[in-house]
């Protein structure tokens, strides 16, 4: 069993493929705890999460015979699989979200430096303000920041996660998301500007309200 876990990916597939079917039983123990914490940053209760990690990885096995190495690795098509059940359950459970009031597009003058100046700002409790503006975003703008911010994963592999390459060629997928990216930062620029104008007129008040809304666990 110890040699098991340095066998790749795709050879545990082709052995699934080929009748072992055995072998999916290590890509689901080298693969889930992964794929829960991907979920998690979408749905937030654990029980929900592991819920549609067991309905990604037996949809993963369904279709495991449109797996492609040629178009993404094992843990990106998981993730892809994985976007598409959560996009169904949010739709399904959670069909509306925190809207902003005031219109991006009077805010041209907001630029990635402008958000990295205003984040690097000493101020109270900026913490939990970031926390509770970025929990204004919707839950795939939420998910662009992370995987491309904190998890550094090329913006091709975010582009076939979010099956914007079924559409596009993966150069104008990845311009879209790029712009995507730049629009979802003035937003939550936008809405760190006004938690932290909030919170000088109540300060008890709105760090209250950044506590609710901060991500649990």
């Amino acid at each position: 069993m110890q040699a098991e876990k340095y066998i790749s990916d795709e050879v545990l597939i082709r052995r699934v493929l080929e009748g072992q079917q055995e072998d999916f039983t290590l890509l689901v123990e080298r693969h889930a705890s992964p794929l829960l914490h991907f979920v998690g940053r979408m749905i937030p209760v654990r029980e929900e999460a592991e819920e549609i990690v067991q309905d990604t990885l037996l949809a993963a096995y369904q279709r495991l015979n449109d797996f492609d190495v040629r178009r993404a690795s094992f843990t990106v098509w998981l993730q892809r699989i994985a976007f598409y059940t959560v996009s169904h359950h949010l739709r399904k459970h959670h069909p509306t979200f925190i809207s902003m009031d005031e219109s991006l597009d009077t805010i041209s003058a907001t630029t990635d430096a402008a958000l990295d100046r205003l984040l690097s700002e000493e101020g109270p409790d900026l913490g939990e303000l970031l926390d509770c503006a970025l929990e204004q975003l919707r839950p795939e703008e939420r998910m662009l920041l992370q995987l491309f911010y904190n998890d550094g994963q090329s913006l091709s592999d975010i582009a076939f996660i979010f099956g914007m390459t079924d559409k596009a060629s993966t150069a104008r997928a990845v311009s879209a998301l790029t712009s995507r990216l730049h629009r979802i930062r003035k937003k939550l620029f936008v809405n760190i500007k006004r938690l932290r104008h909030e919170y000088q007129r109540n300060p008890q008040g709105t760090s209250r309200a950044a506590r609710s809304l901060a991500p649990s666990g």
